[in-house]
């Protein structure tokens, strides 16, 4: 699990600011100071205050500031980039009513399997009560309004250490109630889980899979659609295709290598696949990765910046 600090938001009383959902992109946001709600799709709105931890769910669009606000501003109009490489969101004047810490979390296993995939509403934790948390809240307050060398690096190592005390109390009350440790409410399907995780390539079928985990078809079909939200052979190719987003953005291999890799025999049919999940075909998504890489050497970009190019692509 890690989080990278990329920004701060500054919103100003009667103002919110909204940002589009992307699949690729999960935020994190720490409610430093000032109370307003989340609101996320047409869901009803989720208040928080100082020392909350908000987490919206992935995909969906979502805004925050005050209830009843007299202007709206997008994320992507309200940035700007400053000399610590942070980036700028600002609601209104610049006056800090609400102020709010912003961090991009990539928490999966084996690169595939996303921790906060099944999350389909704001997970707001108030953590107030706990003094470490508050002195790390401190912290990153002293470290947003004063950045000098190496703000990013402590920001994104409090923000955390700040998510890994918000999981343990939340794993803590909620158990496998909560939507973040679904899959642990049936263990015997672990091992396909990590069937798909270790081998991704491999010819996994419905039936190879319900006999790792002692199962009929039927019965392993049923249980995992019912634990996932996906069917096994769809939860694969969602496992191959991330995992292939990763070897594009980080491996000079060819995109025929990757997509054998992965486990698909077709590069026609893996392009296909691939512009239907991420919006474009493998080459485009690299190059466009590739870009921020040398873009991120002279002014680091931001999960917005990435976030706007798939908002574009409908």
């Amino acid at each position: 699990m890690q989080v990278h600090a990329f920004a701060f938001c500054e919103i100003q009383s009667g103002w919110r600011l909204a940002k589009q959902g992307a699949a690729d992109a999960l935020f994190i946001h720490y409610v430093l100071t000032g109370s307003g709600t989340i609101n996320v799709g047409d869901q009803p709105p989720v208040a928080f205050g100082p020392n909350c931890m908000i987490i919206p769910p992935p995909g969906i669009a979502h805004s925050l500031g005050f209830k009843e606000p007299a202007c709206t501003v997008a994320a992507e109009e309200a940035r700007r980039v400053l000399p610590s490489g942070l980036v700028a969101l600002t609601a209104g004047d610049g006056s800090r009513d609400i102020l709010l810490a912003c961090g991009s979390i990539t928490a999966n296993y084996a690169g595939a399997l996303g921790l906060f995939d099944r999350l389909d509403g704001a997970l707001v934790e108030d953590l107030s009560a706990d003094d470490r948390l508050r002195h790390a809240f401190a912290f990153m307050i002293e470290e947003l309004v004063h950045p000098g060398l190496g703000t990013l690096e402590v920001t994104s190592a409090l923000m955390k250490q700040c998510l890994t005390i918000l999981l343990r109390v939340h794993l803590k009350e909620k158990g496998t109630r909560s939507p973040i440790f679904e899959a642990l409410r049936d263990p015997g399907l672990v091992p396909a889980v990590a069937a798909i995780l270790d081998t991704p390539g491999a010819p996994h079928t419905v039936g190879s899979l319900a006999a790792v985990c002692g199962m009929s078809r039927s019965t392993f079909a049923e249980r995992f659609s019912a634990t996932f939200g996906d069917g096994p052979i769809e939860y694969l190719h969602r496992v191959r295709l991330r995992l292939a987003a990763q070897l594009l953005r980080t491996s000079p291999m060819s995109v025929k290598v990757i997509a054998e890799s992965v486990g698909y025999a077709s590069r026609s049919y893996f392009s296909h696949a691939f512009k239907a999940a991420y919006g474009y075909d493998p080459s485009t998504y690299r190059g466009l990765h590739a870009d921020t890489a040398e873009a991120a050497e002279l002014v680091p970009e931001t999960v917005f910046d990435i976030a706007s190019r798939v908002d574009q692509s409908g």
